[in-house]
């Protein structure tokens, strides 16, 4: 408990230094506190130099930005500004005002005016040469930047920054930059990138002693974990977060975090979609004190997940509905997460239903905004600016380098002058073979990544319909020779459209993936499976005799309607079959047999599906 003093009438007049340096140790540890001693010594601001309060202005902004209060920050920092005009020269203070400003405009969603801060914050900083300054400016423009989808700015105003942390070495700096690099990869569906970023953000942020952006930083690897479907250790890692968050009392990074763990909950195996809904309730009474744009309808898009997990589907409707209200209330906002996922969840309580056409309609609508968004943004286009961006990054430490290496160099051709030329024609001799070498191996190497893209299926790594028919055709060839059997499964999966439409396509392919497993496994030896369209599978079985193929036939389409499909959300899936064996007189190539197996698998589509026809 920090106490509190009176400084009226004839007492000894406030010590600024000391002031700020309390306000400032227990904003680390006890936001809350030092937010209220901010308080108490406003009352007597008055009693400061014009500096002084400039400063004291730029802290309480920083104070209430900490704990989302974006109104307060804003009037804070706005004061402080109106201060500034009374100086006869620019200030430092001044930046870092536009930049608290920027901050809160920013975090209530109104990118452009923020935009309009940050950049009066860098010319300000760069004119007074502070580099400090000039880097978190930096980092505050490429978050503007990557929020607002401008990703090939944001890629470079983000590296530039990193350089210039780089230079200085700075813990805070760096921490900072990669912290904001982490969020950008994110949205460039780097991975890898985004959990090396974040873990580097985290150890140098805790370094610096900041925990409130440490802790940011441990959420977004929390987060990254739970991406990757590591929901036992996103769970450990939130739960550390929430402690350390509650001394803190930082509101924010709890709701979130309760939020965050709550999915966690509902997308592990086996799911605990109660837990869940406990978690999100917690969730949202620390949400009353966080004013971030967009917030509000994430949290209400995790509780529709989980209420729709819950069969609670009337409920989940109205949360949806209440979302959705939310989504247009900011014109400048960009909502591409919530407004997916307000899709999708809301054409799975249709479907769960039975409201077949709705739900259609809906994931329909959602994939229409999907390849809208994928057409905007054009990740791809920014592979060439994001490869040349990264090597920068070890640019201080390849200059150091070379540096080393040319001194050396120098030595040694000074040792070995008389043998320079001897030496000289050697080395390239040398580079050339190894050149040589190098230009074989990755031309090797091409022309098998070509052939194997050629012979494969690109989604299942089958080998694909042309690969099939050639081999199928190259061993019924053989085997007529030898007057052995052979026999050919194609199978379909049944209702698949539907299953895209509903489910969506990356449920679509993980569920084609995995049929080809259990396809592949149940075949046995000497056998080959391969893709044969986008929802059929095409089976050769050389030297298979018809009643063993009729019972490999009944063995897939068994497991596959006895499994449990409920991780993708589906009670079942079944498959149609047909078989055909070339011990027929109308089996007289190999394209018969196929067209054959062909025929009966319609047969068994037409008949209603979920059969094997022989």
């Amino acid at each position: 408990m920090v106490p509190f003093f009176s400084y009226s009438s004839a007492q000894e007049p406030l010590k600024f230094p000391e002031i700020i340096e309390q306000i400032e140790s227990l904003q680390k540890d006890d936001l809350l506190t030092a937010i209220k001693l901010a308080s108490f010594y406003d009352k007597d601001i008055t009693q400061f130099s014009l500096e002084e309060r400039i400063r004291f202005k730029r802290l309480q902004a920083e104070l209430y930005n900490n704990k989302t209060a974006f109104d307060l920050a804003k009037f804070a920092a706005e004061e402080g500004l109106e201060l500034t005009k009374k100086l006869s020269h620019p200030s430092i203070n001044m930046a870092r005002l536009l930049n608290s400003r920027g901050y809160a405009i920013e975090s209530e969603g109104y990118y452009d005016l923020a935009l309009q801060d940050y950049i009066a914050a860098l010319e300000i900083a760069e004119s007074l040469d502070d580099r400090k300054v000039v880097i978190e400016t930096l980092t505050n423009l490429g978050a503007v930047y990557y929020i607002t989808e401008k990703f090939q700015r944001s890629i470079i105003v983000l590296n530039d920054a990193l350089s210039q942390a780089q230079t200085l070495n700075d813990d805070k700096m760096l921490g900072l930059v990669y912290l904001e690099l982490g969020a950008l990869y994110s949205y460039l569906k780097q991975e890898d990138k985004v959990q090396e970023f974040n873990k580097k953000a985290y150890s140098h942020l805790t370094k610096a002693n900041e925990p409130h952006k440490a802790l940011m930083s441990l959420q977004n690897i929390a987060v990254t974990h739970a991406a990757h479907k590591e929901y036992l250790l996103a769970i450990e890692l939130y739960k550390d977060i929430i402690g350390k968050a509650k001394k803190s009392g930082n509101f924010s990074i709890l709701s979130n975090s309760y939020s965050e763990m709550a999915e966690a909950y509902l997308k592990k195996e086996p799911s605990d979609p109660h837990t869940a809904y406990h978690y999100i309730l917690i969730a949202e009474k620390y949400a009353k004190s966080v004013k971030e744009a967009n917030y509000e309808t994430l949290l209400l898009v995790n509780k529709a997940d989980i209420l729709n997990h819950l069969e609670r589907y009337q409920e989940a409707l109205a949360i949806i509905n209440r979302a959705e209200k939310l989504v247009p209330v900011q014109a400048e906002n960009i909502q591409t997460y919530s407004i997916l996922e307000l899709l999708r969840i809301k054409s799975e309580l249709y479907y769960a239903q039975g409201l077949y056409e709705k739900a259609y309609k809906t994931q329909n609508e959602r994939h229409t905004n999907t390849r809208n968004i994928n057409s905007r943004n054009n990740l791809k286009a920014l592979e060439g600016i994001r490869i040349q961006y990264e090597s920068k990054q070890e640019e201080l430490q390849a200059n150091a380098l070379k540096a080393k290496q040319v001194a050396q160099s120098l030595a040694l051709q000074k040792a070995n002058e008389v043998y320079r030329n001897k030496t000289f024609y050697i080395f390239i001799g040398v580079i050339t073979v190894l050149a040589l070498a190098w230009f074989y191996i990755i031309n090797l190497n091409n022309q098998k990544k070509l052939l194997n893209s050629r012979e494969t299926d690109h989604l299942t790594d089958l080998p694909n319909r042309q690969t099939l028919l050639a081999l199928g055709s190259a061993q019924f060839n053989q085997i007529t020779k030898n007057k052995t059997d052979y026999s050919v499964l194609i199978i379909k999966v049944d209702n698949f459209t539907n299953i895209n439409q509903v489910k969506g396509y990356d449920i679509g392919n993980s569920i084609l993936i995995e049929i080809s497993l259990i396809i592949t496994n149940l075949i046995g030896e000497n056998t080959q499976c391969g893709r044969y369209s986008s929802n059929e599978f095409i089976v050769l079985l050389p030297n298979v005799n018809a009643q063993i193929a009729e019972d490999i036939a009944y063995n897939i389409h068994s497991y596959i309607y006895r499994k449990s499909w409920e991780k993708y959300g589906l009670k079942v899936i079944s498959v149609s079959i047909g078989m055909s064996n070339n011990n027929s007189y109308l089996i007289q190539s190999y394209e018969s047999l196929v067209k054959q197996a062909g025929v009966l698998k319609q047969k068994a589509v037409v008949s209603g599906g979920n059969m094997v026809c022989v």
